[in-house]
């Protein structure tokens, strides 16, 4: 005996995967074809499913049940995320200011001028801070399926770890700051200015993420069903139904555009 839905949705879930393996294959072709003076000049194979219609007989067997089902709640999700893009861009640059400050020389007028994006000048530090959220959210976006636990409750770990490398790749190495620091500051600034940041984040982190679960509960009806022929044989007719459904794959985008 099965779920009606267990059965649709494993016929849904193994289209995905032969569509992933078959995209991972033609990848896999792609150096053997511009190593091979015989298969240079040739396209790379490939192929994409297109529409495609099922009809499926099944046998009710069960009546209709009530049966809890979690599910991200994609709304809880991104507001979790922007908040928390919001807040620790700011915490990037407040903790990691005072560092910057403290290794590089004073009354330098390049150094103040790249610095005053960074704090003097409100505008330019507001822009910066929003520039750092974009890339905190898409990050974020990226690991989605990492930050969250099977219960609902979200890794701070993983998500301390996606915020840093933000920090070190966007505020750390953006190119006019670490001109100015690798020419003017200590050997060990960005060591200094990474242990900041993370005591910052990890200090108010939790706070941001108490409470907060990305899980929802729905009930939802459901029926046992059989689907194969000896089972169907031994079901009076008017217990046998059809279900016909047509399947078009495509890309889905879970998230809007935050920019």
């Amino acid at each position: 005996m099965a779920q009606l839905s267990s059965i649709i949705s494993s016929i849904l879930r193994d289209m995905v995967y032969a569509q992933h393996q078959a995209n991972m294959y033609a990848v896999s072709l792609e150096d053997l074809y511009r190593k091979d003076e015989r298969l240079e000049n040739f396209a790379l194979p490939s192929v994409a499913m297109g529409e495609i219609e099922f009809s499926l007989q099944y046998g009710v067997t069960d009546a209709a049940v009530n049966v809890e089902q979690y599910e991200i709640d994609y709304p809880v999700m991104r507001g979790m995320m922007k908040d928390v893009s919001n807040s620790c861009a700011d915490l990037l640059l407040s903790s990691a200011m005072p560092v910057f400050y403290d290794a590089l020389p004073p009354n330098n007028a390049e150094v103040d001028l790249v610095m005053s994006s960074l704090g003097d000048d409100m505008k330019k530090r507001r822009d910066f801070s929003a520039f750092l959220s974009r890339k905190m959210m898409r990050s974020l976006q990226q690991e989605s399926t990492a930050i969250i636990n099977d219960d609902g409750t979200l890794n701070q770990s993983t998500i301390l770890k996606v915020i840093l490398d933000v920090g070190n790749r966007y505020l750390l190495n953006q190119e006019d700051i670490k001109e100015i620091l690798d020419q003017h500051g200590h050997d060990d600034f960005k060591e200094k200015a990474l242990d900041s940041m993370k005591t910052a984040v990890e200090t108010g982190l939790p706070a941001l993420l108490k409470d907060v679960n990305v899980m929802r509960k729905q009930m939802v009806p459901s029926v046992d069903v059989c689907v194969s022929s000896e089972e169907l044989s031994k079901l009076p007719e008017e217990a046998i139904h059809t279900l016909r459904f047509k399947v078009s794959p495509n890309n889905i985008n879970l998230y809007m555009n935050e920019e």
